[in-house]
């Protein structure tokens, strides 16, 4: 034991002489048919270049500065020579032994703004990439570019030089195409064997992708005024309360498939990771009152609104109504701090929408993998009476019956009801091949499909539960 600890502080020792001797360069990422000294004129590429420089300068790494070379091939004509000579003064003739390639993207949120920034860390004797990951800063409402980039880097710094530098050393090279990775990173614990050498560390990850992450089907169409929420609830506050694996994976790929399948605008998702009951309250309404954010957004008439939701839902045992569970709440006083499924359709039905899709990877049983969130009681069979039921141009899609839990499907990292709802959109459900997924085509896609799969991982019954006229198309 005594020299495995030895060897762990030798390699952290050697990666940290790595980088105090280590020179980088950062890199704009440049469009397809655009130029290197363009990219570095794009503002908000020099903010994230600073903001990046600045992290690498306080972990110790020499920074060559690109900006300055870049105004110099500007003004000596070297810009005309092409991106391929750019690049190499900037990589070869500084001697480098890595480059990261880097791009920011800024993003509105309900809670403000935030940065998404991808990089890329290359072999600079070959250009073959390292590493690849993406990141994001949190939400909040500021102008500052800078910091929210190196929020973002930081999160994610050392696990990724620490994977670029293991990789150089081992000569191991990710090989295009290779998705960036949208959801989070799990780091696997790597064995370290007492003869080991520090070359054959290599530090693995294993990303949060499903087939139906990678394959996303994409529709020219723009749906111009479509209006969607999304909320994945997967961290919650209350101690004892278990987290909804997954959820917010599930929330951001459901996103994606709204952008490039279904055509809604990326301003018009409402998108809200970890709810807490004063965001369910702003953006459906209190009770006898609808008009929170989404009633504002939809345009009478107009808007073809989507709604989804993951996380934990629970009964009220003496109403006997279901209850959406807000990230700060808990779920002994869900009456006081919940959010009542009888005020979540009530007030939805009175939105003045086009056509209303509802997908909920929830169960109101109180049932998780880990156990039940409500102690002591039996199942409970939720009443819940809305005209939307009942609407032609409205339906609902939920996970489970009242009185089961909703499975989750680890080999896909996803709930088991928004892999199959994903995979079944993306055509699997379209029996008949005409490219119109109905509610029909789906309903019974999703009750053999989630059903067996139920019984096969969980050994338990679980069956979605599909309101609606089953000539509806979810999906054109």
């Amino acid at each position: 034991m005594k020299n495995i600890l030895l060897l762990i502080s030798f390699i952290f020792i050697h990666l940290n002489i790595f980088a105090q001797s280590e020179k980088i360069v950062i890199l704009p990422k440049v469009p397809k048919g655009g130029t290197i000294c363009n990219a570095y004129k794009v503002y908000n590429n020099k903010l994230m270049i600073e903001g990046m420089e600045e992290v690498y300068q306080r972990k110790k790494y020499s920074i060559v500065n690109s900006r300055r070379l870049v105004q110099d091939f500007g003004n000596n004509g070297g810009c005309f020579k092409g991106n391929e000579w750019v690049k190499e003064q900037l990589i070869k003739q500084n001697k480098l032994n890595l480059f990261t390639v880097s791009k920011v993207t800024k993003k509105n949120g309900y809670k403000g703004s935030y940065v998404e920034l991808e990089i890329e860390v290359y072999d600079a004797s070959n250009e073959k990439l390292l590493v690849r990951q993406k990141s994001r800063s949190n939400e909040k409402f500021t102008k500052d570019l800078k910091a929210q980039v190196k929020e973002a880097f930081v999160i994610v710094f050392d696990r990724l030089m620490r994977t670029a530098i293991a990789n150089y050393r081992a000569k191991k090279y990710i090989e295009d195409p290779y998705p960036f990775v949208i959801p989070g990173v799990v780091e696997k614990k790597v064995e370290v064997k007492e003869d080991a050498t520090v070359e054959e560390v290599v530090v693995e990850e294993e990303v949060m992708e499903s087939d139906v992450d990678i394959n996303i089907p994409v529709s020219p169409k723009v749906n111009e005024d479509a209006i969607a929420v999304v909320i994945g609830n997967q961290n919650y506050r209350k101690e004892g309360v278990p987290e909804v694996k997954y959820a917010l994976h599930d929330a951001n790929i459901i996103r994606e498939y709204l952008i490039k399948k279904m055509g809604f605008r990326e301003g018009n998702i409402i998108y809200v990771e970890d709810a807490t009951q004063a965001d369910f309250n702003a953006l459906f309404g209190v009770k006898n009152n609808p008009k929170g954010k989404l009633f504002n957004y939809v345009k009478p008439e107009k808007s073809d609104v989507f709604i989804y939701y993951s996380g934990h839902g629970v009964p009220d045992p003496e109403s006997q109504k279901g209850y959406f569970v807000p990230v700060d709440t808990d779920p002994s006083l869900i009456q006081f701090n919940g959010y009542s499924l009888s005020t979540f359709y009530e007030n939805i039905g009175l939105v003045p929408y086009r056509s209303l899709q509802v997908v909920l990877d929830v169960s109101f049983s109180g049932a998780t993998d880990d156990g039940m969130l409500l102690k002591n009681i039996s199942p409970v069979f939720i009443k819940t009476e809305n005209k939307v039921l009942n609407d032609e141009q409205a339906i609902i899609l939920t996970a489970a019956t009242s009185e089961q839990a909703a499975s989750r499907f680890p080999e896909q990292y996803h709930g088991l009801f928004t892999y199959y709802y994903l995979k079944g959109i993306q055509g699997a459900a379209d029996v008949n091949n005409d490219k119109n997924t109905t509610l029909e085509e789906i309903s019974q896609y999703l009750k053999e499909k989630i059903s067996y799969q139920a019984r096969t991982l969980h050994d338990r019954t679980q069956t979605p539960e599909i309101h609606g006229q089953l000539k509806f198309i979810i999906e054109k």
